[in-house]
């Protein structure tokens, strides 16, 4: 029997559940919107899914950095704007089947693993960070993001829900 997947690494998997839920209906247009200028909802999923990218596949299992999603345009103080929410989408569907199996492997005793992550929170926090910390900083990073996307397509008329959701995975 495999031991239950840690609350950590359920909280990522929750997150992106409540980010497919906030972006489920989106057109491709609406999608791609920026209401007064900020980022857009397709440009959000590829930036929160870029960090996974970076930080799961890239530095944790030595992958090669996905070639839509792996650059810097969906990196932070790009202009937050993305053209092919198909793209994104299907990138972001390739970025998570190749996390999701490491993730569900992750045990206990690794969350206090120190690692040299590519970005600039491990410089602002002055050298390696736990796997714990990244697992939760991604967590996180998903509901802000998420939090936007509810805000706009709220003011916009759409009903789109609670955040977060129930967080079964994450309950441990």
């Amino acid at each position: 029997m495999l031991p239950a997947m840690i609350p950590e690494a359920g909280l990522v998997l929750e997150a992106w559940d409540d980010f497919d839920r906030v972006v489920d209906g989106l057109s491709a247009e609406d999608a791609g919107l920026q209401p007064d200028g900020q980022s857009s909802a397709a440009w959000a999923l590829g930036h929160v899914t870029e960090h996974v990218d970076r930080l799961i596949n890239h530095t944790l299992q030595g992958l090669d950095r996905h070639p839509v999603l792996g650059v810097d345009r969906f990196r932070m103080g790009s202009e937050g704007a993305a053209d092919d929410w198909d793209a994104i989408r299907r990138a972001t569907e390739e970025v998570r089947a190749t996390a999701r199996p490491y993730l569900e492997s992750i045990t206990a005793d690794r969350l206090d693993e120190r690692h040299e992550f590519m970005g600039g929170v491990t410089k602002a926090l002055g050298g390696s960070l736990t796997l714990r910390y990244a697992l939760i900083r991604i967590g996180a990073h998903h509901y802000f993001h998420i939090g936007v996307i509810a805000c706009q397509r709220d003011l916009r008329g759409d009903s789109v829900g609670d955040y977060p959701g129930l967080m079964r995975t994450a309950n441990g």
